[in-house]
């Protein structure tokens, strides 16, 4: 018993990164000739992030920013609910650091977007280091969270996300 209490102490706790009840600090950040609009929405308990994204027909990036400076446990999980309305793209989940020149992402190809609520897990094994001076190595220091619709279709399209935690 007091070695089961011992290790659910050193597990970490979930922590609510953003429960959207607004959307200050989040920032639009669409490759050129991409439209991507940030705005409060109805979440499934109270708020929600809402990306209206239009590729206008070619490829590009809507990405949504916003820095979450905190020390990263050893092996991270992070969550968030989310649905869209949008054709199958890419989602992709990015973690920067403090510089946001080194990024780690894991990305779902071909993503169809749940028309209802759905939780997402994106665990550290899911991810790997993808650009940036540091060439490599685990993300210890989280500086920013970026959620990014990359064109599959170049279609246009509506996502919402709730809930983000660690």
């Amino acid at each position: 018993l007091v070695a089961l209490m011992l290790n659910a102490a050193e597990e970490p706790r979930r922590q609510t990164l953003d429960p959207f009840d607004g959307i200050a600090g989040w920032v639009a950040a669409p490759s050129e000739s991409v439209r991507l609009a940030l705005s409060p929405a109805a979440g499934e308990k109270g708020g929600a992030l809402r990306l209206d994204f239009d590729f206008q027909g070619h490829g590009g990036w809507a990405a949504a920013r916003k820095a979450f400076p905190r020390v990263l446990p050893e092996n991270w999980v992070f969550t968030l609910r989310l649905k869209g309305d949008a054709p199958p793209e890419t989602l992709e989940f990015k973690l920067l650091d403090a510089t946001g020149q080194n990024v780690w992402l894991s990305a779902r190809r071909d993503f169809a977007f749940p028309r209802d609520w759905t939780t997402l897990s994106i665990r550290k094994r899911q991810g790997s280091f993808a650009w940036g001076p540091a060439r490599g190595g685990d993300l210890r220091e989280l500086g920013f969270v970026e959620i990014t619709v990359t064109a599959g279709t170049g279609g246009r399209g509506t996502v919402w996300i709730d809930e983000l935690a660690l």
